[in-house]
Formats: C-alpha cells, sequence, structure tokens
C-alpha cells in the first residue's frame, strides 16, 4: 500500500465510523447497502451508534469576541480600541450577498440542501480516501461553525487542552461534531448559522470575523465586499496562514480562483463575472489593526484613566481583571467626556509655560471638570507617555492628573490650596470674612502642641515655627478676608487654633477631600485618611489635581458635590444602555456657607494673589506654594473647575525655586523664584478662558455677591495720603488699619498707594494700606485730598 493511503487510514476509519453511525441512527443504511462494510465494520457501527447515543447533546454557542471603542464626548473622536480579538460583529444584512455565496461555494454547496450533516459529502470523501489516498473536506458549514465554536469557548476559559480536541481528528470527536451540528440545525436557521459563522472566523493578520476582515484587507465594510474581495476572503478560512493575502498574495490569489470557480460552478456567477472577477487584481489596501493599547492612543494618559475607573466598576464584573477581560471582548461603546477641542487648547496653554524638555527636573499636570456634573473634560501634562513605563527624558507613564488608582500618582503636597477647609470651617462656626484673627504671630514664632486643638496637633518634638511664602507678613488684627486674599500663613494657623484643627479635618473629610496615596499595598481604598499634623493638614497634603478641582467645584456649585467621572454613555453590542449605578450629586455644605465662601475667594481673584490671572468673568481662586518644590493654583466658576499643579515630580531638592523652563516652541523663560501665580496660574488662565469661550457668564449663588445691607461701609479714598493721615482717615470711618507691603505706583514714595479692600468692607473689619516706592505707573486721576503724583 503507499504511503498516501497508509496517511489517510485514521481519516478514513473517522468518516467511516461517522457515516455508518449516523446512518444507522437515522435509518438511512438499507439492507443491501454496503453489505461489505457492515460485515468488516460490525463492532465500529454497534460502537460508533452507542457512542453516538451516549453523546452530550446541549451545544451553547458563543458570544464572539469583539473590540470596544473608547470616544471623546463628541461620540466621533477615537480615543482608542479595546479588543483581545480584532472582531466586530454584524448581521447578515450587513454581509455582501456575494461574501455569502462565495462562503458557502468553496466550503459547503450543499449547505441549504441539508440538515448540518450531509452524508453524500462524507460518502465522497470517504470515497476519495480509499480510492486517492488524501481525503477531501467531509464536513459541513454547520460542523464547521460546531467545531470553531467548541475551539473558541475552550479558548476563552483557557482550556488548551479541550480546545486541541475540539479540532482533532478522531471518531469521537467526529460523532460529537455530527449530533451538534443536528442540534444546531433544529434551533437555528440557515442564515442565522451563516451569520454566526462568518462573524466568528479568523481571516488571518488578527482580523476575526468578517467585517473586520473587509476593513483590515480592503479598507471597506463587509457590505460592500465585491465578488473577487469575497473570493479572497472566503479563500482564506480554511488555511488563515498560507493564504492570507498579505504576508503570502500568490497564495491568496490561487485561492481566491478556486473560490471563483466554485461560485461559477454552482451558479452563482456566470462565466462573464468569473472572467473579470479573476482578471481583478488582488487589489489588498491593507489598514493597521485598531491599536490595541492605550499607548498609542491620541490620549494615553487618559486611556489608561478611563480603563483604570472602568475596572472599579461592578457592572462589568465582580474583580478588576474580570472587568477589565469583559471591556475588551465585550463591544462597547464607551463615550467618555473627554472635550477634544478643549483638551487641545489645554494642552497648548500648558505648553506655552513648560515643556518634556524640562522632565524628569521639572513637570506639570492640569484636570478641568464640569463644577455641576462633575465630568471630566480635560487632563494634560507637560510629558509625553512612556510606553514601556521605563525612565526616558521627557516621558512617563504616571498620571500626575488623577488620583492613585486610576493615574499611579502619589499626588502632590497641595500647599495653600488647602485653606479653603479652615475658611469654610471658620464660616460653619459663624466667623466670617471680616472675622478678626486672635493670636497671629510673627513668622518663626514657635507653636507648641497645646495650642492646638487634642487629636490634631503637633508632636512631642521642636515645635512648629511657621513662615509665610505669599503676601505679606500682617500685624496682629488681620481678618478672615485679608488672610485668605494674601494666603498668609501664619494668619492661617492662628485661625486653626482658634476654630480647632480637627475640626477643619473634619469639614475637609466630609466634602471628600483625600490623600492620594495608596493606603495598602493592593492600591485600596484610594486615599489614606487625612493627616491630623497641623503643617500637613493646613499647607501640605499630597493630594492630585481632579481632587482639588472637584474641591473647589463644590464652593462653585452652592455647596453640592458631583464625584469626577470620566463616563458619558456605555453601551453594549446589541445597543443597550449599561446601567452604571455612578454615584449621584449630593450636598455636602450649606448652600450659605458655600456662597460665602465663594465670595472670600472672589476676591483673591480680584484683590489677592490671583489677581494676576483672571479670566474676563466672575470666578474663585487660591494659589499654593509647597517648601517641597510644589505650586499650584485652582479655581472654579459656576461651569467648570481647574486645578493645575507644578513643580518637581521626582524630586524635593530646591531646584524649584530657581529655574529655567521651556515652552514646546522651543523659547524659555527663567523663573527667580516659583510661585503659583507665576507658573500654574497662567496656565489656568489659559484652560479657564478656553473652556469659558462663546458661554455665557453664570454668577455665583446670591451670598457671594457684595451685598450694601448696612454693615458694610464705603473706604475712604487715601491714595496719595500719609500713612498717618490715611490711617486717621479709615480709622474715623469705623476700621481698624494694618499697613501691608510696598507696590510700584505713581503716587510719591512713602505715601499710600492703594487699599484692600479699595471701596467698600464691614465696618469693624481690617483695611491694608499698600504702600508705593514711588515708581511711575498710571493711577486714577487724585482725589483733592491727596497728593498727586507727579507729571513728566
Amino acid at each position: 500500500m503507499k504511503q498516501g493511503r497508509l496517511s489517510a487510514i485514521p481519516t478514513v476509519m473517522s468518516l467511516l465510523a461517522a457515516f455508518l453511525a449516523v446512518s444507522v441512527v437515522g435509518g438511512f443504511l438499507g439492507a443491501g447497502l454496503l453489505i461489505p462494510a457492515t460485515a468488516v465494520m460490525g463492532t465500529v457501527v454497534k460502537s460508533g451508534t452507542e457512542v453516538y447515543e451516549a453523546l452530550p447533546t446541549e451545544f451553547t454557542s458563543v458570544v464572539p469576541q469583539q473590540q470596544s471603542e473608547l470616544l471623546a464626548s463628541d461620540g466621533k473622536t477615537v480615543i482608542a480600541t479595546l479588543y483581545s480579538e480584532n472582531r466586530i460583529v454584524v448581521p447578515l444584512r450587513a454581509i455582501s450577498p456575494w461574501m455569502q455565496k462565495a462562503q458557502v461555494s468553496i466550503e459547503d454547496h450543499r449547505f441549504y440542501e441539508h440538515g448540518g450533516v450531509d452524508l453524500e459529502g462524507i460518502g465522497s470523501a470517504v470515497a476519495g480516501a480509499l480510492v486517492g489516498g488524501t481525503a477531501r473536506g467531509a464536513s459541513t458549514l454547520t460542523q464547521q461553525y460546531v467545531k470553531v465554536t467548541l475551539e473558541k469557548a475552550a479558548l476563552d476559559r483557557g482550556d488548551t487542552k479541550a480546545a486541541k480536541a475540539a479540532k482533532a481528528v478522531t471518531a469521537s470527536r467526529k460523532l460529537q461534531e455530527l449530533k451538534y451540528a443536528a442540534q444546531v440545525e433544529k434551533e437555528l436557521t440557515k442564515e442565522q448559522i451563516l451569520q454566526n459563522y462568518l462573524n466568528l472566523v479568523y481571516f488571518g493578520d488578527q482580523a476575526y470575523g468578517v467585517e473586520a476582515a473587509a476593513r483590515h484587507y480592503f479598507r471597506t465594510t463587509a457590505a460592500k465586499l465585491t465578488i473577487p474581495q469575497a473570493a479572497t476572503l472566503a479563500g482564506v478560512v480554511q488555511q488563515p496562514g498560507a493564504n492570507d493575502p498579505v504576508h503570502n498574495p500568490k497564495a491568496a490569489l490561487a485561492r481566491r480562483n478556486v473560490v471563483l470557480e466554485a461560485m461559477h460552478r454552482y451558479g452563482y456567477i456566470d462565466a462573464a463575472q468569473l472572467g473579470a472577477a479573476k482578471a481583478t487584481p488582488l487589489g489588498v489596501v491593507r489598514a493597521d489593526p485598531p491599536k490595541n493599547s492605550c499607548a498609542a492612543s491620541t490620549y494615553p494618559y487618559w486611556c489608561n484613566y478611563v480603563v483604570n475607573y472602568l475596572k472599579t466598576l461592578p457592572a462589568f464584573g465582580t474583580q478588576p481583571n474580570e472587568r477589565e477581560g469583559r471591556i475588551r471582548r465585550g463591544g462597547y461603546r464607551i463615550v467618555t467626556t473627554i472635550d477634544p477641542d478643549l483638551q487641545e487648547r489645554a494642552a497648548e496653554s500648558m505648553g506655552r509655560i513648560i515643556s518634556p524638555q524640562d522632565y524628569p527636573t521639572f513637570g506639570s499636570a492640569a484636570t478641568t471638570i464640569e463644577s455641576n456634573t462633575g465630568k471630566i473634560r480635560a487632563m494634560v501634562q507637560s510629558t509625553g507617555y512612556s510606553p514601556t513605563g521605563k525612565p526616558e527624558p521627557g516621558k512617563t507613564q504616571v498620571n500626575w492628573g488623577a488620583d492613585f488608582r486610576y493615574g499611579a500618582s502619589g499626588g502632590f503636597s497641595v500647599g495653600s490650596t488647602m485653606k479653603l477647609f479652615a475658611v469654610i470651617e471658620a464660616l460653619k462656626q459663624g466667623k466670617g470674612e471680616g472675622y478678626v484673627i486672635p493670636d497671629i504671630r510673627p513668622p518663626g514664632t514657635p507653636w507648641y502642641p497645646r495650642d492646638f486643638q487634642s487629636g490634631c496637633t503637633t508632636g512631642a518634638g521642636a515645635p512648629w515655627k511657621p513662615g509665610n511664602a505669599e503676601g505679606d507678613d500682617p500685624p496682629p488684627g488681620a481678618d478672615i478676608g485679608i488672610a485668605t486674599r494674601n494666603s498668609i500663613n501664619t494668619a492661617f494657623v492662628a485661625l486653626a487654633a482658634d476654630i480647632g484643627t480637627c475640626n477643619i479635618r473634619n469639614t475637609a473629610l466630609a466634602m471628600g477631600m483625600h490623600n492620594s496615596r495608596r493606603a495598602a499595598e493592593d492600591g485600596s481604598p484610594d486615599g489614606k485618611p487625612l493627616s491630623t499634623y497641623p503643617p500637613t493638614l493646613l499647607l501640605g497634603e499630597d493630594a492630585s489635581p481632579e481632587t482639588m478641582a472637584q474641591m473647589y467645584a463644590i464652593v462653585a456649585n452652592r455647596g453640592i458635590s458631583c464625584p469626577n467621572t470620566p463616563l458619558e454613555s456605555v453601551t453594549d453590542s446589541d445597543g443597550n444602555k449599561v446601567d452604571l449605578k455612578l454615584p449621584g450629586c449630593r450636598r455636602v455644605l450649606d448652600e450659605s456657607i458655600a456662597n460665602q465662601a465663594a465670595g472670600i475667594f472672589q476676591s483673591v481673584m480680584t484683590e489677592g494673589t490671583g489677581r494676576p490671572v483672571q479670566i474676563g468673568r466672575p470666578s474663585i481662586g487660591k494659589t499654593g506654594t509647597d517648601a517641597d518644590n510644589e505650586t499650584w493654583f485652582v479655581g472654579a466658576t459656576p461651569q467648570y473647575a481647574t486645578a493645575v499643579w507644578a513643580g518637581t515630580p521626582d524630586q524635593n531638592n530646591g531646584s524649584w525655586r530657581s529655574m529655567r523652563l521651556h515652552s514646546v516652541d522651543g523659547s524659555s523663560r527663567y523663573y527667580a523664584k516659583a510661585m503659583g501665580y507665576l507658573i500654574p496660574g497662567p496656565i489656568w488662565q489659559g484652560i479657564m478662558r478656553a473652556a469659558h469661550d462663546g458661554k455665557p457668564v453664570v454668577p455665583f449663588g446670591q451670598a457671594a455677591q457684595p451685598a450694601d445691607d448696612g454693615r458694610t461701609v464705603d473706604i475712604p479714598d487715601v491714595r496719595g495720603m500719609a500713612v498717618d493721615e490715611a490711617t486717621t482717615a479709615i480709622e474715623g470711618a469705623g476700621f481698624r488699619v494694618t499697613v501691608g507691603g510696598r507696590v510700584a505706583s505713581g503716587y510719591p514714595r512713602g505715601t499710600v498707594a492703594r487699599t484692600r479692600p479699595t471701596d467698600r468692607a464691614p465696618k469693624g473689619s481690617t483695611v491694608t494700606l499698600r504702600i508705593s516706592t514711588g515708581v511711575r505707573g498710571t493711577p486714577r486721576a487724585p482725589a483733592s485730598n491727596r497728593a498727586a503724583p507727579p507729571t513728566p
């Protein structure tokens, strides 16, 4: 016997056993049919039919894995395509009739005639194997569907042994396949079987299913496939590696023509169509597979943020790994909140100040949210993305704008932006903007554990000797408004001692403030409890820009907190909206308290450290500068809140006090010192102007607006007066007076250049005099009772 026939024996035995078993069970084997075979194969028939009857009958179709898309808020801009298999499931009506005919012609031309098992085909295959030594295919398209489904189900559950068994050439496997095929034909229509098959099979070169294959090889859709294109794809399925038209174009062309001949043989195309199709070049216009990685995304940091956020949602499973698996296999359409236009303009604003060229020494990050929804509209940072995660100049994988669980950043000391919580706690205790802070001590004066609320005090070591990084050093008598506008640390230490450090901490916790660092080795829960140590609690918690933006949004949103979210909507592969069960907005502050706080922090923008970065509409804001080389600017309107950090992400070596930063256009600027209004401030200003471009002005809550209710009175205009004369005038109007720092103005050196506040204030509150350096400026026309600035 020839070697070819020897090698065909296992196939022959498998086919013959299947044929006899199915024939007996189905009542097709007549008394005079294949008598010699029954004499020889009696045992096979008996055992085959017994095995067949004992086989399971429950066949379960698999849901094919398909890619999920992450989209921007416009629902069109693709951020990333996530998948385990590059597949897009489509209905049969969206698959070209030529594709259907081509697949049937080459795999099972009797597909519409049999009931899942083709005895004629099995018989022909047996005869071919016995006579020619090579068995031609005997499986129907339905059987192929069963085999592919069993293999796919095994692979999905990680059972490689079962996957191998699903395509093994054995009689038992063939019998099981036959029985399942008969079941499938009873439960599904021919159209459903063909649809499932074309969506499931592999077409080579990482393209699963006919839709992905059409896009990949021809940059078209399955619905628009032509005769030669359809024949090419149908020819790939039998041997995807050998007939891949990208890597093996000659084999693919030959196989395509075989399919075309079959289509003509079985009447699907005529001779003219056959000739025209065979004369057509292969015509592959390969498109790269969608990038299955956030690293390849236009917004890689944002992509990773969204995926990490999705991994926390029970709607996708019980464990993070299970959730990610479903996201990559489920065919979800995930519309995120990122605004492509604002994202671009935010990056431009940052790029004018700092760029990847400055990292690893310096870096910056910003997050913008909608104040009344928590939707994150922009998240940018000054570095490029590192796909490998390894250190390299200008790139990192850490998302500085996000909390640890979403971006792996431990956060940065937020400096004086933490003063928000002390102001709010004071307001809750009935101590308003004009409240005079008792026991303000000069910078460097020690504070001891006994000076603070029990449970939230300094340690037993050396006393705390706070100083001031921004603003003036106030004499005793400064009120909350002055201390906030000028960001006076020593005044806020005294305020904390007065109202209680634990009370401030509790207010911050109630608003949702949290430390960005992980609390456990597995990274959960996110955020440590806030520190009870006054220097950290008042001036140095490590938090992320997204957290600080949310805190200031609460004030702008009249005391209502809306958790940050990156999601607009998620729909499944059937178009059904997924109920994510996300937490909603809730009130965390009394509206009157929030509105009073908004009034105080508006004055920071009009009269205090935020004045250089106003945005042309009412806003609240606060600078932050920390000794650990970190600077901040955080602010909000009723529409948007933005937090910007800039500093030294990987070190605290004092280099942030004197540095040169580079813009993306290659220019650079030297900074003698780093302050919140100098570096993050202009970035914040650019982002917020872009966010509000073309939008109406929305007012803050009513209590945030200056009100003339009899408690506020006019402040005398004392510009150009001597200090003693100005002091007498202001005290005579019912105010206390302090002398602040010197400012450039056109008034004579040593006279008053301006006051803070400028026009009206609560009677009994403190007015600060700013003294002129004598540098020429452009002051307003002098009053009759003050010295006019000299004329040129």
